[in-house]
């Protein structure tokens, strides 16, 4: 003996009888309510599922960020900042040394490269002066899933005030990144600058950063990357 029925809400049928007895009329209205009130519930949570699915699965390293995981650890450096005697000489201004330290973020989901100079820079600080000091870096390196591009921010203590940031892409013929940016240290003297990031073996890569002039990119700095041994 069914005395009533309750369903989801604040819907209540009071039917008394068997339930052999449920009049046609009664069957009817109870499937369409329960569809009613069922229906729409489901299509909801169906909808949110996968939108947030497809936030978790694009959140998740690959193997680009996999790629970048193999050069965590310690590194130094050696390298060269070119000066442009005319449009086709170069020569070497300056000689670069320093070290390198690279650390997992999130589970290798990005990494923060920490960069210092061997030998002391004239460094910019307040009240127009100039200190003698090493230069520091760091800089932020990921893949965005979504994008398919490389991305690198980046700050330091030397020259502009500026969170430089740039988008780059793997050429798996050549194993290098071609980053592009442009920078704005000073009003209205605005650069156009390529960074290549050069995969040689486990142990060694390469940077070299280029500006453009007069339509073509002319090599700034080349700096040669060596691991640490025990690294």
């Amino acid at each position: 003996m069914i005395t009533n029925i309750k369903m989801t809400g604040s819907v209540v049928f009071i039917y008394k009888g068997h339930s052999t007895d449920f009049p046609k009329w009664f069957k009817s209205m109870l499937i369409v309510v329960i569809a009613l009130i069922t229906i729409p519930a489901f299509a909801q949570d169906k909808k949110d599922t996968s939108a947030n699915g497809d936030e978790v699965f694009y959140s998740r390293p690959g193997k680009y960020h996999q790629m970048l995981g193999e050069l965590v650890g310690s590194w130094t450096f050696k390298g060269s900042r070119f000066d442009w005697v005319d449009s086709v000489t170069s020569k070497v201004a300056m000689e670069l040394n320093g070290s390198l330290v690279r650390k997992p973020f999130a589970d290798g989901r990005f990494f923060i490269a920490e960069i210092i100079t061997r030998d002391k820079i004239q460094l910019p600080i307040q009240d127009g002066k100039m200190v003698e000091g090493y230069g520091e870096s760091i800089q932020t390196e990921g893949y965005d899933n979504v994008k398919k591009k490389f991305q690198i921010s980046y700050i330091n203590n030397h020259i502009g005030s500026t969170l430089n940031f740039w988008e780059g892409v793997y050429d798996s013929t050549s194993r290098a990144i071609t980053f592009d940016s442009e920078m704005e240290n000073a009003p209205g003297i605005k650069m156009k600058i390529r960074f290549i990031f050069m995969f040689n073996d486990k142990d060694h890569y390469k940077w070299e950063y280029y500006i453009e002039q007069n339509g073509r990119y002319r090599i700034a700095d080349e700096m040669h990357f060596t691991r640490v041994k025990g690294e």
